[in-house]
């Protein structure tokens, strides 16, 4: 690998390319037509007839098209799944294209529409989610949006409070980076709890990347990046009312308002309320089955828009008030907190976070965008008699220039800064054994420079990306950033993809394993904890079928990721604690996965699924499985729709998992070091009327509950109380019902 200035100097003369410009344009929108519905078709081609001028179409189908040099007045528009058309636009400078599905494919994009997920044309293998897929399960909030998805795992981090991780490539939830409108607002602290503080009302879709991605978004993507794009004006209905009640009386209110003050500036409201359940203890071991939650969400977005200067500016703020309290039957949270006589865990949650997001094209190649993200997060935590207080203040400012260069290769330059500003406090309320309470700070500043390039090859049948970036960082210096992705199609019905790259991440022990706050066990921290670097690759193969009426795809993907340093907590050295130390060897995940999505018929759709994680890491010369893993899982679900209803169910089996060794614990508080097998079943029915949307569903059909989830749960301040245990679900079969009224 070269020297430091030698990466110093290639990133430079990357940064001094230069670019041409373009002053005569052509703008317009691309829609498709899906059962008498226009709706907006993201990465079409629109491209000059007989040259090699074109764009894609953004996230609204919105596209610009210099038309200098232009004779032949006539544009050829294709995307895969719609009839390819070729238009004559004149002298007109704005045109609305609506294409036609094509009856030759249409089994392929018919089965996307309907069941409303999809792999996109993006160089990074990207699956996406949209919202008419999202309305097939509850998906009361962002953590409850993947039940039919099998790249993402649901992982429950905290028996008590309830609290969840979004897992890709079976690492843990803190390798995924999450974004929200493109921009990384869950960070740090306010990731346990924020993954289930987004109502899924006010999700428009969400795009799952795994491994290596673009180093715009800076160098913590290691598993994978999940954007999760929010709902505006031009994607939402105009009033949208939901409620939603289960069977242990958890109540849910979601409300969007939309308005347009005036063609060039419209803005979007949502308020969220979350309703404590009743108290249930169905394993009659003394504590809650699930946490009594109270939450309110408040949600303001504005756009602006300037046709003449061809600019947008995209404002939003949130305000976010939580209050979890889980444990013994007959705890408090008024009275009872910090007791030693009834265990309880509580978590008080106030955030504040908004951003900025500034774009303007120049001209058909060029543009600049600005993005600007902060946030304020408090929580105020007991668990048992350990008290956890933490707050954080997070800015991330970013920005680019992307310019086409030389006719050939678009190119996109920029700065970027993030500050982030933790602290941790730990005290006891009463007297213990345990050692590492005190006040831990953390201190991140971090400017940072990139480069990304994306060049067609091979007659335009193959994208190359490759990017580079470099930050420094306050504590350890320089970090490098390298990544390189290619999509070849070679023929229409399939599509290759490989990756590789770099990933960086410093840790956050408390908030990354707070179960164990609520453990018996003392945490100690042996050493210094390093940064934890890894080094991703994979390639994705995407096949596209079609046999009589049926129709589909099939997918196999294989991902490796090495890790030179990962904190991966001890719990066999000694039963008393948990030790905490870098690693002293190397960790890696293999996961492969294979997925078949299938449209037997106009509106059935059904998905099939097979999926292996390898997790291993090394200590002292030997390499052990890591715990808590499914090396094998199975997932299956089918849906079908027509305009007067719909039904979707789905499956997920997942195989035996390592668990820690008890054997020095009493009899009793002991468990076996592997897991049982076990599968989910949920099932959802939707009713539609013209304004009007009836569901009610089943989750957990089957009923399977871990056994004894909490160890010495009936000694919670005894020295083998132990809540981290979790391998399956905690909570059995649950029903709910919901409506949905939506307006123009």
């Amino acid at each position: 690998m070269p020297n430091l200035s030698g990466k110093i100097l290639f990133f430079i003369l990357i940064l001094l390319s230069s670019s041409t410009s373009f002053s005569q344009n052509l703008t317009g929108v691309v829609k498709g037509e899906n059962e008498n519905k226009k709706e907006p078709l993201e990465d079409a081609v629109v491209k000059w007839i007989n040259t090699g001028k074109g764009t894609a179409t953004d996230e609204k189908g919105k596209f610009e098209i210099s038309a200098e040099g232009i004779t032949d007045r006539r544009i050829i528009v294709s995307i895969t799944g719609y009839k390819r058309d070729t238009l004559t636009v004149s002298d007109i400078s704005f045109i609305e294209i609506v294409l036609i599905q094509d009856a030759s494919t249409e089994t392929i994009e018919v089965e996307d529409e309907q069941s409303s997920t999809f792999i996109s044309d993006d160089v990074a293998k990207t699956e996406v989610i949209t919202s008419q897929e999202l309305v097939k399960d509850a998906c009361c909030d962002l953590s409850g949006c993947f039940g039919k998805n099998s790249s993402v795992e649901v992982a429950v981090t905290d028996i008590i409070t309830d609290s969840k991780e979004l897992k890709i490539l079976g690492l843990e939830g803190v390798y995924t980076q999450i974004l929200i409108d493109n921009m990384p607002m869950m960070n740090g602290l306010n990731v346990k709890y924020g993954v289930s503080s987004i109502p899924g009302t006010m999700i428009d879709r969400i795009t799952i990347s795994k491994g290596s991605n673009s180093v715009i978004q800076g160098y913590e993507s290691i598993s994978g990046i999940m954007n999760v794009l929010l709902k505006n004006y031009d994607n939402t209905d105009g009033f949208l009312f939901n409620g939603f009640v289960n069977s242990m009386l958890e109540k849910q209110v979601n409300m969007n308002m939309t308005n347009e003050l005036n063609k060039n500036i419209n803005t979007i409201l949502t308020l969220h309320s979350a309703q404590k359940s009743n108290r249930v203890d169905e394993n009659n071991d003394g504590f809650l089955d699930n946490p009594l939650i109270t939450r309110y969400t408040l949600f303001n977005k504005w756009n602006f828009v300037n046709e003449k200067s061809r600019s947008e500016i995209n404002v939003a703020g949130r305000y976010w008030n939580e209050e979890r309290s889980g444990g013994q039957n007959s705890y408090d949270i008024n009275t009872g907190e910090g007791s030693n006589l009834i265990y309880g865990q509580t978590a008080k949650i106030n955030s504040l976070d908004g951003y900025f997001r500034y774009a303007k094209a120049i001209d058909e190649t060029r543009g600049i965008k600005l993005y600007l993200n902060a946030n304020y997060y408090d929580q105020n935590s007991f668990y048992g008699i350990t008290k956890y207080d933490a707050v954080q203040n997070n800015f991330v400012a970013m920005g680019f220039y992307e310019f086409e260069v030389f006719g050939e290769f678009l190119l996109k330059t920029g700065l970027s800064y993030k500050y982030l500003d933790i602290n941790e406090n730990i005290s006891y309320s009463d007297t213990t054994y345990k050692t590492y309470s005190g006040n831990y700070l953390k201190k991140e500043s971090i400017p940072g420079i990139f480069a990304e390039k994306s060049i067609n090859i091979l007659d335009e049948k193959a994208t190359l990306m490759t990017g580079v970036r470099l930050d420094y960082h306050n504590d350890y210096g320089m970090i490098f950033t390298p990544r390189i992705l290619l999509r070849y199609q070679p023929e229409n019905e399939i599509v290759f993809r490989v990756s590789a790259g770099t990933g960086f991440r410093t840790v956050n022990l408390f908030s990354d394993n707070s179960n164990l706050l609520a453990s018996s066990r003392n945490i100690i921290i042996a050493e210094e904890l390093n940064p934890e670097k890894i080094f991703n690759y994979g390639a994705d193969v995407l096949y596209y079928f079609a046999f009589g009426n049926f129709a589909g795809s099939l997918n196999l993907d294989f991902y490796r990721t090495e890790f030179s340093n990962k904190i991966i907590p001890d719990y066999d050295t000694d039963p008393s604690e948990v030790i905490f130390a870098n690693l002293n060897g190397t960790a890696f995940s293999n996961v492969f996965q294979s997925e078949a999505n299938i449209n037997l018929t106009r509106g059935f759709d059904v998905k099939l699924a097979y999926k292996m994680i390898d997790l291993q890491y090394e200590r002292d010369g030997v390499f052990y499985q890591q715990p808590f893993n499914s090396a094998h899982r199975f997932f299956s679900s089918f849906s079908y729709t027509n305009e007067y209803w719909s039904i979707s169910s789905g499956l997920q089996w997942f195989g035996v998992q390592q668990i820690p060794s008890t054997a020095s614990n009493p009899f009793r508080y002991q468990r076996p070091e592997q897991s049982e097998s076990y599968a989910m079943v949920n099932l959802q029915f939707n009713k539609f009327f013209d304004y009007f949307e009836l569901y009610a569903g089943i989750e957990n059909i089957l009923d399977f509950k871990q056994d004894f989830p909490i160890i010495s749960a009936d000694d919670p301040f005894g020295p083998y109380f132990d809540t981290s245990f979790i391998w399956g679900p905690t909570k059995g079969r649950e029903f709910y019902f919901g409506f949905r009224l939506s307006l123009d």
